[in-house]
């Protein structure tokens, strides 16, 4: 009885979940100002009206074609200026001299001219390279790849630090790729 029950009130619930149907006759059947409920016509069963269709299919149209990136513009070779240029020779000499703190000096001084200047960032990692921080170097290198995008000369010699860099802390495999790098640069 408690089975027949439950069952009774699932059939409840579950026709109180549907939409009801609209029951009426087709319209094709009944011609104008005829009535319509006639006799031996059965009432027609109609969806209800309350219903969403689903969406229209929607059309995905074909992407756009890829464009190939332009090549990069290049850029004159970078030059130092007079006051950079004569830092940069009495940083060398100190170099050659032993002088390592002196030349540092000496190009800082030069960074604070030109701060953008890929040249100084070179000169100043083979500095560190001298002085054995080998890290700082390759962190010069990249700065000076950084600002020296469109000039294949400068950027060899940046690629050539970072190789020397990582090939004194021996990442050979690495410094073999910045070498190919520096390479394929000189060969444009």
């Amino acid at each position: 009885m408690l089975r027949l029950l439950s069952l009774a009130a699932l059939l409840a619930l579950s026709g109180c979940s549907l939409a009801p149907f609209k029951t009426g006759t087709p319209s094709s059947a009944s011609a104008p100002g005829s009535s319509t409920t006639g006799a031996g016509s059965a009432p027609v069963l109609t969806a209800p009206t309350d219903i969403q269709q689903p969406p229209p299919e929607q059309v995905i149209e074909a992407p756009a074609p890829v464009q190939l990136p332009k090549e990069r513009p290049r850029t004159p070779p970078a030059t130092l200026s007079p006051a950079s240029r004569a830092l940069v020779s009495q940083a060398q000499a100190q170099r050659q001299k032993g002088d390592l703190p002196g030349a540092t000096v000496s190009l800082e001084r030069a960074l604070r001219i030109e701060p953008s200047n890929p040249l100084l960032w070179i000169e100043m990692g083979r500095l560190r390279m001298d002085q054995r921080n080998y890290l700082q170097a390759e962190n010069m290198a990249r700065k000076a790849l950084a600002t020296s995008v469109g000039d294949d000369r400068t950027q060899a010699a940046a690629w050539q630090l970072v190789g020397d860099s990582l090939k004194a802390r021996g990442n050979n495999p690495q410094a073999q790729a910045a070498y190919d790098r520096a390479k394929a640069l000189v060969a444009n």
